[in-house]
């Protein structure tokens, strides 16, 4: 029998997912306490960096602890903010307005593939980007979510299925930056089994100032 993961949430913010936790069978606790998080032995630890004091706490915690640090971020954070956060010791973020069901989607990876065991054979390292996207599809509007993203493409996790190599528009935010992010995409791949359904999209047409947000924004977590 595999052994319940456990994910410690520190600072208020946190304590709203404990619910969705439940509900996909992961041990879910949050305390404003640092040192409670370190007692509990956590898999990955949930921490609200909206407040100043407890980004600061992250080398406190890494220091002490071999869990996965995600941090949980204002939509407002720039690259700035976010490369801080990574030279702290945090592995990943999640925006605010991030709905409690993706949370657990990006803590259920995390604890499937650690960053320290993860290995990336493509020649386009990706990374992990949750974030709605916009996009059109035979001139119908859809939305979905994203889960990685790459100098070359995007996965959108989704249940809809279209004819491979067909050509749809993108649109979805980076972080930072002024204007969003928008290009063609071509669906080169479908996922139909396993636990996360979806659309591989190779970005088509980028023009340069496209390209220099797109890898200003990657270069953070590489």
């Amino acid at each position: 029998m595999p052994t319940l993961k456990k994910v410690m949430g520190v600072g208020a913010g946190t304590a709203s997912w404990a619910s969705a936790f439940k509900e996909c069978g992961i041990d879910f606790k949050s305390h404003n306490s640092v040192d409670e998080a370190l007692k509990s032995e956590a898999d990955c630890i949930l921490l609200d960096a909206r407040q100043a004091h407890w980004v600061s706490e992250i080398p406190k915690l890494k220091a002490k602890t071999s869990a996965t640090i995600l941090s949980l971020i204002k939509d407002s954070f720039n690259r700035d903010d976010l490369l801080k956060l990574k030279n702290q010791g945090s592995e990943g973020y999640v925006s605010e307005s991030t709905p409690a069901e993706e949370v657990v989607i990006r803590v259920r990876a995390l604890l499937d593939n650690p960053p320290k065991e993860m290995k990336e054979a493509r020649a386009a390292k990706r990374i992990w980007f949750q974030q709605k996207v916009d996009f059109k599809a035979f001139d119908k509007p859809q939305q979905a979510w994203s889960t990685t993203l790459s100098e070359t493409g995007i996965f959108l996790r989704t249940n809809l299925t279209f004819p491979l190599y067909s050509v749809i528009q993108l649109k979805f935010n980076l972080l930072g930056q002024n204007e969003p992010f928008a290009c063609d995409g071509v669906i080169v791949r479908q996922e139909v089994e396993g636990d996360i359904h979806g659309l591989g999209i190779m970005f088509q047409n980028l023009k340069g100032e496209s390209v220099r947000a797109l890898e200003s924004f990657l270069e953070i977590y590489r």
